[in-house]
């Protein structure tokens, strides 16, 4: 396989995950994998991917080891079941347009990973997208989604086809090509490199200490938010717990101060001091 769709699933999002795998199913580049790394919905995940075994070469479904495990913890086993040499990381509630994989494998650099971003809709659209809507593109035309009850924004031109435009778009918007967890394609070699996602991130927010390591590996972004495009089907999101916030805040910036680029609690487990870190404290 040329490369390994890595698409993860939560407890709030797995109803979306069947309308995720329609927009691979569409897909003009077919030489991939799917790797869904589920957060323990267990046997509906399971019933939704029986449904498309058929519309793709390989499909594994992953679950947690134990109760509780995190989100990191399922995309190192991830990254580990991985076929090939590339990998692309995404949510369930993100639909990908027909060209989002082309994308990805045609625009792949070494020592660089590819950054693209979401097209957020609103919940009354996100609920009516049909499956027919998803096989035959139009939840990707603007036309489409004015009617549908999409506001005017600058940012519709998100959805432009018109690939120069597209990348003039790119070069145009500030900000750095940083990593995040629902549109991002890296080398598995340079994820091995820094083993993984640290497991301790129990509250999201894995992405933000990988990219501070990768950046500290001389590892950087490309931005493709104009050409990668997929969209962002809106779903009510659980709280974390204070505490696994305070956590993924201090490890973040030390991740950032110390200039680390391996962690010991990444996919190859090390003896290590563990880290107690009281609410609110991020020194």
């Amino acid at each position: 396989m040329e490369l390994s769709v890595i698409i993860s699933t939560q407890r709030d999002a797995a109803s979306f995950l069947g309308k995720a795998l329609i927009g691979y199913a569409a897909q003009s580049f077919r030489d991939f994998e799917i790797i869904i790394a589920d957060d323990g919905y267990g046997p509906e995940t399971q019933k939704i991917i029986s449904g498309f075994q058929k519309e793709f070469k390989s499909v594994t479904h992953l679950g947690p080891d134990e109760q509780g495990a995190s989100k990191s913890e399922i995309l190192n086993r991830a990254i580990q079941a991985s076929g090939s040499d590339y990998i692309v990381f995404t949510d369930a509630n993100c639909i990908p347009r027909r060209d989002f994989l082309q994308v990805h494998n045609e625009r792949r650099e070494e020592t660089f990973f590819l950054t693209g971003s979401q097209f957020k809709l609103p919940p009354m659209i996100s609920q009516s997208i049909e499956d027919t809507h998803i096989r035959n593109q139009h939840c990707f035309d603007l036309g489409w989604l004015k009617q549908s009850g999409l506001r005017f924004s600058l940012k519709n031109q998100q959805l432009s086809k018109n690939r120069i435009k597209s990348n003039i778009l790119n070069a145009l918007t500030p900000g750095k090509a940083t990593w995040n967890h629902h549109n991002v394609s890296c080398w598995k070699k340079d994820l091995l490199e820094v083993n993984g996602f640290d497991e301790r991130m129990k509250a999201g927010g894995e992405e933000e200490e990988l990219y501070a390591r990768l950046l500290n590996n001389d590892i950087h972004g490309i931005k493709v938010h104009f050409n990668a495009i997929c969209l962002h089907l809106n779903h009510p999101k659980a709280l974390p717990h204070p505490k696994d916030v305070a956590m993924r805040a201090y490890l973040r910036k030390a991740a950032k101060r110390s200039n680390a680029i391996w962690t010991q609690y990444g996919i190859h487990k090390e003896r290590a001091i563990p880290i107690n870190v009281q609410d609110g404290d991020y020194s």
